[in-house]
């Protein structure tokens, strides 16, 4: 038999609650029905409701847990135990509880009267969390005990190329569907207690590749039983990509001191070796000696391209000695177009140019950037062996205070496990190439100040070349 700890009183409920002036403490009344009649400003500020008017009819079990009936809630004036109080986005919230049965001065049962300590500062920590998920710079996923995903912050919705109201409340085996299960990043294994801590992995989602690291952990209430699981990305893209230029530089650095103590002693007898070939040559064509002509000719042209080989070694070695100008990236791009098109017509290739309206100028070197554009975009017109089409695009981005000249074509791509080493030097997979002119290129606008950067999914490749705007 339950004995309810009741209060009797000779106004009405919402005298009541008006003359309780415990500004800490939420209160919210319900009737007969469990039905919710009435509520203070502060439960409805902790629980994220505007006025009393939402609240209004609603079921008490819609917005507190508990499995009890309610006289056996009211049987203690407060107790140590929890209830799981559902504010209005969703959130649950954890309070300690008082009930009181109510009834009026002629013993006319009234309902009940909730009484939530300290629930403001579980909504302190409601706001927190929030303002967290929003701003912070990093990817975070809250999931339920049933692997719904329950929130997700701005930098995780761009990390996967997804919109934060579309993947709310759903699985995330059906939200990452279309990914081998795998290669999907969060598995439900991290709902069975599987803790994982800097855990380096790689997405990529329709135009980005990060490299991450990832943390996880379960979430437990009070009593110790498992509500749901975090999953925390932190992007170190940036620190990877300048880690792997250090230890390109470093590689160049060496072939650079190599070139440079060795280009003297090559030079020096190749210009002897070139001058006597020239006139035997002289002599072989006036003794009609054809076959011995071209033999000639052979070993002249295989001489210029070591000579050439030489020169990209130099240049590696260190920075060229330029001076930097205002460029106007737009002029330079329209100079080389006819180059470009020409190239394009040999090899049955259509070339598609974007430019972008008042684009800002650039300190940089005029010839150095032409040197890089056309090299990329030869490499990319030789690529499409079958024809393809060629698209160059102009761009500001104002994020990062750069502009940049994108360049994709429609070749095979490049498979994955290549696409890191294609700016080591040496490395090719043409026949006749030497492997050195990426590297120039990246070498240049390393110098720059910018960056290239590559992306390929087994159909076409883009580079992105980029370039700090001055002074911003």
């Amino acid at each position: 038999m339950y004995t309810p700890v009741t209060l009797k009183f000779p106004y009405t409920i919402e005298n009541l609650l008006n003359s309780l002036e415990v500004k800490s403490t939420s209160m919210i009344i319900i009737n007969d029905k469990e039905e919710v009649t009435f509520s203070n400003p502060v439960f409805l500020s902790a629980s994220g409701y505007v006025d009393i008017e939402e609240l209004n009819n609603i079921k008490i079990r819609n917005i507190i847990h508990f499995q009890e009936p309610l006289m056996s809630l009211a049987q203690t004036l407060q107790n140590n135990k929890k209830l799981s109080i559902y504010t209005k986005n969703k959130t649950t919230i954890e309070s300690t509880y008082s009930v009181i049965s109510l009834q009026s001065h002629d013993d006319q049962h009234q309902g009940y009267l909730f009484m939530l300590y300290d629930l403001h500062n579980s909504n302190l920590i409601q706001h927190f969390s929030a303002t967290f998920m929003k701003d912070v710079n990093l990817g975070v996923l809250l999931i339920n005990k049933e692997f719904q995903l329950i929130d997700i912050s701005d930098m995780a919705c761009t990390i996967f190329g997804m919109k934060k109201e579309e993947v709310i409340d759903k699985s995330l085996d059906e939200i990452f569907k279309p990914v081998p299960r795998e290669y999907q990043l969060v598995q439900r294994t991290v709902l069975e207690g599987l803790v994982t801590k800097n855990h380096a992995v790689s997405w990529i989602n329709d135009s980005q590749r990060f490299e991450l690291l990832m943390d996880s952990n379960t979430l437990k209430n009070s009593n110790g039983d498992t509500v749901g699981a975090y999953i925390i990305l932190k992007d170190v893209s940036n620190l990877r990509s300048l880690e792997e230029q250090v230890q390109r530089s470093d590689r160049l650095a060496m072939i650079g001191q190599i070139a440079a103590g060795t280009a003297h002693e090559i030079r020096n007898p190749l210009t002897s070796i070139k001058g006597f070939l020239q006139v035997i040559k002289k002599s072989l064509k006036e003794n009609q000696m054809n076959q011995e002509f071209e033999f000639t000719n052979i070993m002249l042209t295989e001489i210029d391209r070591i000579n050439g080989l030489v020169s990209e070694f130099l240049l590696l070695s260190k920075p060229r000695d330029f001076v930097f100008e205002q460029v106007d990236l737009s002029k330079v791009m329209q100079e080389i177009k006819p180059i470009i098109h020409n190239e394009a017509i040999l090899h049955d290739v259509e070339v598609h140019y974007h430019s972008a309206s008042d684009l800002p100028f650039i300190l940089a070197n005029t010839e150095l950037i032409k040197q890089v554009c056309l090299n990329i975009c030869k490499n990319g017109i030789e690529a499409m062996v079958d024809g393809g089409t060629l698209s160059i695009t102009e761009k500001i981005d104002e994020r990062n205070k750069q502009v940049s000249i994108e360049i994709h074509d429609t070749g095979p791509g490049i498979p994955s496990f290549l696409v890191d080493k294609i700016f080591d030097p040496f490395f090719t997979t043409k026949q006749e190439g030497t492997g050195l002119g990426l590297s120039v290129c990246q070498r240049i606008i390393h110098d720059i100040g910018g960056s290239i950067r590559v992306s390929s999914k087994g159909f076409g490749t883009t580079f992105i070349i980029s370039m700090p705007l001055p002074g911003r």
